[in-house]
């Protein structure tokens, strides 16, 4: 199962690792509700009344978008979620369908293709274009949903495209509300601001989509960025403070999965595309917090012991034999935030 999968069954390997050796989440959780204060309310999308609400897909849209941003408008994830668009959910959606929604794609990487640029792109566009890119993203956002899945599920918009559809078709047929909704987060990253500041870091340092070392011991699991040392999980959620210990074992599991420290990962946070906000802790305070008794280079060789059944890593010592990291002092510093009037 992928990262995400082992993380929502509590009986998987990873999810007993993480809760054995980072039994403290509550307390990082705590710590971030405290400054998630300082941060105006979360952006909403104007959802009517008969239309359904995707925010998982919007999710992935502003992720799709952000890494345009950074230069890097596909992944692995897109072009897989074409191929694999031959796996019907029980005979659904059609054949003809199917291969419609295929040759659209194809033509739709090649369009995304033209957006890599190793200076990264702007954060807004013209209104013309910026509202095709939107589109672009939330149909790329679609295929990478059939990769997540290993094929198609009921509820998929592209599913509903008619046989002998174009791409054109295909990005009209995206409702309006997704354009507005990805347009006001884009404008919360665009102001003076952390993403902003991260966009315009050398391409060196601009990592979109990492895999790791261990990736392949949960089945897969590539994070958002990693931008100049540090670990960002994109979270698009409308209510951040409903946030739990999932999100951050999520980044943790990624942060020990890079079992060699391949992208020497320095920091790691959660970027609020709906707020601006970039909520981050340098790893000693990230460890801490969860109550961690190891130190990272051993967390990680426990973990591999732990995923490959003692075929890889080294195991933990004894409990007798851990000692906890020092705590963090006092709270990381609160990043001022510039959107308030965006409230």
């Amino acid at each position: 199962m992928s990262l995400t999968s082992s993380l929502s069954d509590p009986t998987s390997t990873m999810s007993r690792f993480l809760s054995e050796h980072l039994p403290n989440a509550h307390d990082l959780l705590r710590d971030c509700r405290k400054r998630l204060t300082h941060y105006p309310a979360p952006v909403k999308p104007e959802i009517g009344p008969d239309q359904r609400q995707e925010y998982r897909t919007l999710g992935r849209t502003i992720d799709h978008r952000l890494r345009i941003s950074l230069g890097a408008p596909t992944g692995q994830p897109i072009k897989d979620g074409i191929v694999r668009a031959v796996i019907q959910d029980d005979g659904w959606p059609r054949p003809e369908v199917i291969n419609t929604v295929q040759a659209a794609g194809l033509v739709m990487l090649k369009e995304l293709d033209r957006y890599t640029n190793s200076d990264g792109q702007p954060l807004v566009l013209d209104a013309k274009d910026e509202d095709r890119l939107v589109r672009l993203c939330h149909i790329a956002s679609s295929f990478e949903a059939i990769y997540r899945l290993g094929g198609w599920a009921r509820g998929n918009s592209l599913g509903a495209s008619r046989p002998a559809a174009t791409l054109e078709d295909l990005v009209d047929a995206v409702p309006p509300y997704v354009v507005d909704d990805i347009r006001r987060q884009m404008k919360l990253a665009a102001h003076p601001g952390p993403f902003d500041r991260l966009r315009q870091l050398p391409a060196a340092q601009r990592v979109c989509g990492p895999v790791f070392d261990g990736s392949m011991d949960v089945d897969g699991a590539d994070a958002d960025f990693i931008l100049d040392g540090q670990l960002i999980d994109c979270k698009a959620t409308t209510r951040p403070d409903r946030m739990g210990r999932a999100e951050f074992y999520q980044l943790a599991g990624y942060l020990l999965l890079d079992y060699h420290n391949n992208y020497a990962i320095k920091s790691v946070g959660l970027y609020l595309s709906r707020q601006g906000a970039l909520i981050d802790w340098s790893i000693a305070d990230f460890l801490g917090l969860m109550g961690a008794q190891l130190e990272l280079p051993d967390l990680r060789a426990a973990c591999q012991y732990a995923l490959t059944n003692g075929a890889a890593g080294t195991p933990p010592p004894p409990k007798e034999q851990r000692r906890p990291l020092p705590r963090p002092r006092s709270a990381p510093p609160v990043q001022d935030t510039l959107f308030g009037d965006l409230s």
